[in-house]
């Protein structure tokens, strides 16, 4: 084994958290995914059906983005003594060629996401200045933002209410 020798090198920990998921499907129509600690199916990437009750991929990615954003604002509020009296989020996402998906005939470009917007609405006592920079200083602890905001159109608003 290869130990570092000098002290001032950080640890692998220190800088990377590695996380490994898997997935298995038994029925071969849907999948299970494993996390550490728990595991969920998905039966679907994307339902067009409205009636269509289990979640799909796309609804747990987009879940997974603005519940990051958001967590990452609480997490930051309650660093500060509890700034946050009241969040809440909406994200749109915008599907291009999302008819290739269902089959249709003369449509076969590679379906993805073209933007999303997230917006949040806070109820906080803070001028807009140190809002503005809470919201921004939180947003760069997202590890879902800091990673989209790399590969597609990702913008976030921030509402304060009065």
């Amino acid at each position: 084994m290869k130990r570092a020798n000098n002290e001032a090198t950080p640890l692998y920990e220190s800088k990377m958290f590695d996380i490994q998921f898997r997935g298995t499907s038994n029925d071969l129509s849907s999948v299970k995914i494993y996390t550490n600690k728990n595991s969920f199916q998905i039966e679907n990437q994307i339902s067009f059906d409205s009636e269509y009750k289990p979640i799909s991929s796309l609804e747990y990615f987009a879940g997974s983005v603005l519940s990051s954003i958001l967590l990452s604002l609480l997490e930051q509020s309650k660093k500060r003594g509890s700034l946050i009296e009241e969040i809440e989020g909406v994200l749109h996402l915008s599907l291009e060629n999302p008819l290739s998906m269902i089959g249709v005939k003369g449509y076969d470009e590679e379906p993805f996401i073209r933007k999303m917007t997230v917006t949040v609405f806070l109820y906080v006592d803070l001028e807009d200045k140190a809002f503005d920079d809470f919201c921004l200083n939180a947003l760069a602890k997202s590890p879902i933002y800091n990673t989209l905001k790399r590969s597609t159109e990702l913008e976030v608003l921030f509402k304060k209410l009065l």
